[in-house]
């Protein structure tokens, strides 16, 4: 099998969230760094793959396909020797997606909003009303916590995703 090609940066949850779901369906990757600050993901090349032009984006079989929870979802559909990290059950997925939605609306949407005036503004504090949306997103994740993981007994890509996202800020705090 050829090895799938990935485009992402370093720092991204969502990249990191495609490689771990990627390393435990034992799929190799060749991994593509794009650098934002650059603006590669603006080049013709790029919107050509991405017309949305976010990371991360993966190559398989020549077909391009972007936003991290449409490709852990598809990677697990297509090369999973079995459904426990995507049960076929729609009640289980259902609320697996309500926490890849609350990754990508609340934990994601809050990072960025707290790191963009860091990384991209020079500035040298976080503003305090970000650090406090950070904490609430925190008190939702744990409030949805019944077990270890987010949804059922088992690790599901709702934990993988989100575990991501929680594991960047673990960098800031």
């Amino acid at each position: 099998m050829a090895p799938k090609v990935l485009y992402t940066t370093r720092i991204s949850p969502a990249g990191r969230a495609v490689e771990i779901t990627a390393k435990i369906l034992g799929l190799e990757l060749d991994i593509k760094f794009v650098d934002l600050a650059k603006r590669e993901h603006l080049t013709e090349e790029f919107l050509k793959m991405n017309p949305l032009h976010t990371i991360p984006v993966i190559i398989d079989e020549g077909v391009p396909l972007y936003d991290s929870h449409a490709i852990i979802i598809y990677l697990v559909s297509k090369y999973a020797k079995d459904d426990k990290l995507y049960p076929k059950d729609l009640v289980t997925q259902a609320r697996i997606n309500a926490m890849l939605h609350l990754e990508s609306g609340v934990l994601f949407s809050r990072i960025r909003g707290l790191l963009s005036p860091v990384v991209y503004m020079g500035c040298a504090e976080l503003p305090q009303d970000k650090v406090d949306g950070i904490y609430d997103a925190y008190n939702l994740v744990e409030g949805s916590l019944q077990s270890d993981f987010l949804v059922g007994n088992t690790l599901t890509l709702a934990d993988i995703s989100c575990c991501t996202s929680l594991s960047l800020l673990k960098t800031v705090f």
